[in-house]
């Protein structure tokens, strides 16, 4: 079992998203096309964290400034790390056990906006989960959410694109597994959690608090009983849904047209691997309506590499599918590999990275 050893180390290795970028690009610089590393945008995330600052009477400069703006032409596009970080500094200093999991749990229609709950008049939870995995780039371009809807389950899938910090992937997979089954009242709808390529229960989730900065790049899963997509959404409203429609689909639109290459490439690879497409260069080309030739090109205007991107898909979806137990051999077949040995080399290279 050398390749789910060298997995968790190298999910669970703070290092390896520095070290893994000299071979397969994990933690490879993914920052904006000006080398600034705003990955996040001023959305409801970072507005939900402001808010709760100010709730906990310790209100960040920055943000209390830009949301007394009477423009919207004065608010940020973009947060830069830094003042994401202050706005996680601040709250975390002032948190009591189990406040964090119910601001993004029970609380979250109240206090915490999400994409998800900006889809909440949406007349059934189906149509909630699909509308909300397309809308990530409200929050940032840092991730990619993906939803698979099987014959028993439906799973939410967050692909980190860079590493982020443990506090952020807490954050998104709160917002997901707590805050989304208080719109059925329904906690037994969660059928199991992935936080970074570490398996929890909904009880360990919800006590955990945002304490640490270590950067992960372990991709992290929701999985809902597929009961969840029959339900129906009690609060719906088609007026305020076709309302909230129409400012985020231009917003959404506009945002995927300003996202680097390697952003596209991740996304095809995500939906190639779900369908059962070919993740070669060739096809993701294809896919995004370019020459192999040209893709390579951009991708290295960008400083990265076709074959690093894969390689970094490719250790995070194993590290999903070996939790689940599935067969290694078609583990490697699925994620392009004629054979278990190279993707067992994958991750063994992985782990020495990590170690």
């Amino acid at each position: 079992m050398v390749g789910i050893r060298g997995l968790k180390r190298c999910l669970d290795n703070k290092a390896f998203g520095q070290s893994m970028a000299v071979n397969t690009g994990f933690g490879c610089n993914m920052s904006d096309s000006d080398g600034s590393n705003n990955n996040w945008y001023f959305g409801p995330s970072v507005i939900a964290l402001g808010a709760l600052s100010k709730r906990l009477g310790h209100p960040v400069a920055w943000f209390d400034r830009v949301s007394r703006s009477s423009s919207i032409d004065g608010l940020p596009e973009r947060i830069s790390q830094h003042d994401f970080n202050a706005l996680h500094q601040s709250i975390q200093c002032q948190l009591v056990p189990g406040q964090w999991g119910r601001f993004w749990g029970k609380d979250s229609f109240q206090y915490a906006p999400t994409v998800w709950t900006l889809c909440a008049a949406a007349p059934t939870f189906d149509e909630i989960l699909t509308s909300g995995a397309r809308l990530s780039l409200l929050d940032s371009s840092a991730f990619i959410f993906s939803l698979q809807k099987n014959l028993e389950t439906v799973s939410v899938t967050i692909y980190p694109i860079v590493p982020l910090a443990e506090w952020q992937h807490l954050m998104l997979v709160q917002q997901l597994a707590l805050g989304f089954p208080t719109l059925v009242d329904n906690q037994k709808l969660v059928r199991s959690v992935v936080l970074s390529g570490r398996p929890q229960t909904v009880k360990q989730l919800a006590a955990c608090e945002p304490s640490s900065c270590r950067e992960l790049i372990g991709a992290s899963e929701v999985v809902f009983d597929r009961a969840i997509l029959e339900l129906k959404n009690p609060a719906a409203s088609e007026s305020w849904e076709v309302i909230t429609r129409s400012i985020i689909e231009p917003l959404m639109a506009l945002r995927l047209k300003q996202q680097s290459t390697a952003y596209r490439v991740i996304k095809v690879l995500i939906d190639h691997c779900a369908a059962g497409t070919a993740l070669d260069m060739v096809s993701v080309a294809m896919a995004l309506h370019t020459e192999k030739s040209t893709l390579r090109r951009r991708l290295k205007a960008e400083g990265r590499s076709f074959s690093r991107l894969l390689a970094q898909f490719r250790v995070q979806e194993a590290g999903l599918r070996l939790l689940k137990d599935d067969d290694l051999a078609q583990i490697s077949l699925s994620l392009g590999y004629q054979s278990v040995i190279s993707l067992r080399r994958l991750l063994k290279d992985a782990g020495k990275m990590a170690g």
